[in-house]
């Protein structure tokens, strides 16, 4: 009769990912299960190889895309709403940074063979904000043909927000006072 599994495999790939996080693919599968609690064996038994592991710890959380976009079309402003909109996805963005940073850096990397097996959430939230704002232009409170340019821009500067805080390189000015600026411009422009 076979031996019930003590830690299941989620456990483990918790317990890699934060270990791929702290010291990059470069961590050893020794390590990997003394912090587990279990043999290196039962590693490769699950996993198959470090790199089968690797990829199955650094899978990047999915977007919660009905909590990032619960805005009302057409109520509230629409610079408000986009506030609160940008705000959610720099915070999930500031989350995936890090886990794709890493999972870019391992030599075996392939973006074709990584956009087969996880979408990149990005191009999601792209989608849905080009969504958000088509709907607020059928309703005349924005240009009609800007959403996908403000879209692009916006998702751009949430990606450059992310990515500096992840780097460590610092702002002069807050991540929320960059949001709101750069909306600000978007809707009434930079020239008077």
């Amino acid at each position: 009769m076979p031996r019930q599994k003590t830690i299941t495999d989620d456990e483990i790939l918790a317990v890699a990912r934060t270990l791929f996080l702290q010291v990059g693919a470069k961590a050893s599968t020794r390590t990997l299960a003394k912090l587990a609690g279990i043999s290196e064996a039962v590693i490769f038994q699950r996993f198959g190889t470090k790199e089968n592991l690797f990829f199955a710890a650094m899978v990047p959380p999915a977007a919660q895309l009905e909590t990032i976009f619960a805005v009302q079309i057409g109520e509230e402003r629409v610079e408000t709403n986009l506030q609160s909109i940008c705000v959610q996805i720099v915070a999930y963005f500031r989350e995936v940074m890090p886990i794709f940073l890493s999972s870019i850096a391992h030599p075996s990397f392939d973006l074709p063979t990584f956009l087969q097996r996880h979408p990149l959430p990005a191009m999601q939230i792209s989608d849905r904000l080009c969504a958000y704002l088509n709907a607020e232009a059928d309703l005349g409170r924005i240009r009609p043909g800007s959403a996908e340019t403000m879209a692009a821009i916006l998702i751009s500067h949430l990606h450059h927000l992310a990515l500096s805080e992840t780097i460590g390189s610092h702002h002069s000015i807050s991540s929320e006072r960059a949001i709101v600026d750069a909306i600000t411009l978007l809707c009434r422009g930079a020239i008077p």
